[in-house]
């Protein structure tokens, strides 16, 4: 009995200007984008300039690039119109947080542009070269000048030296994740990548003015503007970049399915979710109720809670579980005996250990191995296995050893909240 117990514990288980026709000199004010002052000579009768520096009208969710339409958006969209008959182009570029594979990441920041230009093109109907797509992948610079200005964050000066002498993008990743046990992975991905998951613009027009430009719409050389998009300034204006302490949610959902379990014919589905921690819940179903053979089956409903702890980042790397286990079991794998519950279910607690992989760029999918051991406590009734067999005998016991195991794969959605106190 206890071998038959042991198997179904293991079954429970992302420059070039010109201004009508004039050729302009360039003073480069910028780190990734045309934050300049162009001019035509000492005896200019006109003037290009960028409005607002780089406005950054969408904040996008985790991996998303679908364009939702938000107040700062929609002021844009109107000051685009007021200028369009002095309008020269439109920058318009798209970047990704570090988090998540590097060949995603530069698709990514593709993807956003091209969704704010289409979105402004058909809103104001410009079209062509008026519209120039930029992709900056991950945007690094701009993690680079927030750091500079947050002087209290934690790590910062060895994340910036990180960042001034690791030109490999992967390998600055490795080190930062390395900083104290991922605490500081973990910081940046909660108070200062959201910002970078965006996509910005400059608005470039030409304004006739006799006079050299005045003093109070000189863009200065300062970092580009990426604080909230409902702060975001639309008028000729810069500012210090911060991180952002406003907590905020970042809760993960995947769907799963045993492939052992599959295997075994044992059907069976599971939910996992985190609120965007290092922990998570995961809940795992199985519901057998037919027979394989005459005389063989595995009929179970049962399920296996299980709170994990992940080192880095939830449904990723490494995690330790203590799960919990609850089972009705109809059980015949020889031609010995069938064992049931006696309408008192199997019940125990045990810790396990596991993997979580990403599968494929867009980081849906996932595979996971995982192998826990623990006590179950049970009662049976044992029947003779031939048809309408008799019982034989009733006991109860206790199992330890193997009590969760799996290869699991997974589909996994992230939806991102931001807890607004004002």
């Amino acid at each position: 009995m206890k071998k038959i117990v042991a198997i179904l514990c293991i079954c429970c288980l992302t420059c070039h200007l010109h201004a009508q026709q004039v050729s302009y000199s360039h003073v480069d004010l910028g780190i990734s984008g045309p934050d300049s002052l162009l001019y035509q000579g000492k005896h200019s009768d006109s003037l290009s300039i960028i409005i607002g520096q780089c406005i950054t009208p969408v904040i996008f969710d985790v991996d998303k690039y679908h364009i939702k339409p938000t107040p700062q958006l929609d002021k844009t969209i109107d000051s685009i119109k007021n200028i369009q008959n002095r309008l020269t182009y439109i920058w318009i570029a798209g970047s990704a947080s570090p988090e998540g594979s590097l060949k995603w990441n530069q698709r990514l920041g593709q993807y956003r542009a091209e969704a704010l230009a289409n979105y402004i093109s058909m809103e104001t109907g410009l079209k062509g070269n008026m519209l120039r797509v930029n992709n900056l992948g991950e945007d690094w610079s701009s993690l680079n000048e927030i750091l500079k200005h947050a002087i209290d964050f934690p790590n910062r000066e060895s994340l910036l030296e990180i960042l001034s002498k690791e030109q490999d993008n992967e390998i600055r990743k490795r080190k930062i994740q390395n900083l104290d046990g991922g605490k500081t992975w973990r910081q940046l991905i909660d108070n200062i990548f959201p910002p970078l998951r965006n996509a910005r613009l400059a608005i470039i027009s030409v304004y006739p003015l006799p006079t050299p430009i005045a003093p109070h719409i000189t863009p200065k050389k300062t970092p580009i503007t990426l604080s909230r998009y409902d702060k975001l300034p639309l008028s000729i204006h810069t500012s210090t970049p911060i991180y952002d302490k406003t907590p905020k949610s970042n809760w993960k959902i995947a769907v799963k399915t045993n492939l052992m379990f599959d295997a075994a014919l044992v059907a069976n589905l599971g939910v996992e979710i985190s609120p965007g921690t290092h922990w998570s819940i995961d809940i795992p179903f199985w519901y057998s109720p037919y027979s394989i053979t005459s005389t063989r089956q595995i009929r179970l409903l049962a399920t296996q809670p299980e709170i994990r702890w992940w080192p880095q980042k939830a449904m990723q790397g490494h995690f330790i579980g203590i799960h919990t286990h609850v089972a009705g079991f109809n059980i015949a794998l020889n031609d010995y005996a069938r064992y049931q519950d006696p309408n008192h279910a199997l019940w125990g607690l045990g810790l396990s250990y596991g993997y979580a992989l990403t599968l494929g760029q867009s980081e849906h999918w996932g595979l996971e191995f995982n192998i826990g051991a623990g006590f179950v406590k049970y009662r049976y009734d044992a029947y003779r296995n031939w048809n309408n067999g008799p019982k034989f005998k009733s006991g109860s016991d206790w199992y330890w050893g193997i009590t969760r195991a799996g290869i699991t794969l997974s589909y996994k959605w992230n939806l991102s909240r931001r807890n607004n106190t004002n």
